[in-house]
């Protein structure tokens, strides 16, 4: 069965999928972006994406609302719920509308409802990686009414979307999302501010293969584990430590931001006073570590 395909918003992450998709087989495939109407370089960037991608241009929303049987959030979060709604009034019987946005996972249920009104599916589809590099295979988690269809449509073209469970509701893809960036977005400020003190002192290259060599020797789970346990014990001097850092940061010129988050964790671990009732040996497992925390109602 051939798919009709539209995205709302054509920026990085669609023109990616799009391309990827165009080159799968996909013939189909439109596109608006609110650039479009405004001019400047933007639009010039959003013509050469969809040029370059072999996506058509759409003349506005309507149009691609109108014109596929699959159609694509793809905006910035903070205009999920306005373009959402801006599309209901053209949606469908039958017709798939797609949320690949972060948008929080109550704004996203209260968007299903309301295509649901309309007798349209909606789902909600995270994107669990980075686009620039997997493009339209991207893993991709979908939750929702329509979550299984979409997963039908697209698999044959390569698209690599992994259901959340039966049943499941439109926001519980966006929860894991949010969840999983808090790690890997800290994580890229983490590796940002620690190789910029890196720079400043003159070490960058010796930091770079001591982190490695440490990380290297263990799997995530295994790295995980280890450090949840051992915070439970050693937080309060590694809070010091921290603390000790930002001084040093302050004198070569970077402004300690992620270490000051990091400090505060750490104080707070530390304020549970686990190291005495475990008498200085770490949990081995997380539902152990998960079990204290909750028994301590850590937040």
């Amino acid at each position: 069965m051939s798919v009709k395909l539209g995205y709302i918003g054509f920026g990085e992450a669609a023109y990616h999928m799009g391309k990827g998709l165009k080159s799968e087989g996909v013939g189909d495939i439109r596109a608006f972006d609110v650039a479009l109407d405004m001019g400047g370089a933007y639009k010039d960037t959003v013509l050469k994406r969809c040029a370059d991608a072999g996506v058509a241009v759409a003349a506005s929303a309507a149009e691609v609302v109108k014109s596929c049987d699959i159609v694509v959030i793809c905006v910035p979060a903070r205009f999920t719920a306005s373009t959402a709604e801006g599309l209901l009034p053209f949606a469908k019987e039958g017709q798939l509308f797609v949320d690949v946005t972060t948008a929080l996972p109550h704004v996203k249920e209260k968007e299903a409802a309301l295509f649901a009104e309309k007798k349209a599916q909606y789902v909600d589809s995270a994107m669990l990686g980075s686009l620039v590099v997997s493009a339209h295979k991207v893993p991709m988690l979908a939750s929702g009414d329509g979550a299984e269809r979409w997963k039908e449509a697209m698999t044959p073209y390569g698209m690599k979307i992994a259901l959340v469970g039966a049943g499941s509701k439109a926001g519980e893809a966006s929860r894991i999302k949010l969840v999983r960036s808090v790690f890997m977005k800290g994580l890229e400020a983490l590796v940002v501010e620690t190789f910029l003190f890196a720079r400043k002192c003159g070490v960058e290259e010796r930091i770079m293969d001591s982190v490695a060599g440490t990380m290297d020797k263990e799997s995530f789970k295994d790295i995980a584990r280890r450090m949840a346990g051992a915070d439970l014990i050693h937080s309060e001097r590694r809070s010091f430590e921290v603390g000790e850092s930002m001084e040093l940061m302050k004198e070569v010129g970077v402004e300690p931001l992620v270490a000051a988050g990091a400090k505060e964790r750490l104080a707070r671990s530390a304020a549970l006073g686990m190291n005495t009732e475990l008498s200085g040996v770490a949990p081995q497992t997380m539902e152990a570590i998960y079990s204290i925390w909750e028994k301590k109602s850590y937040k």
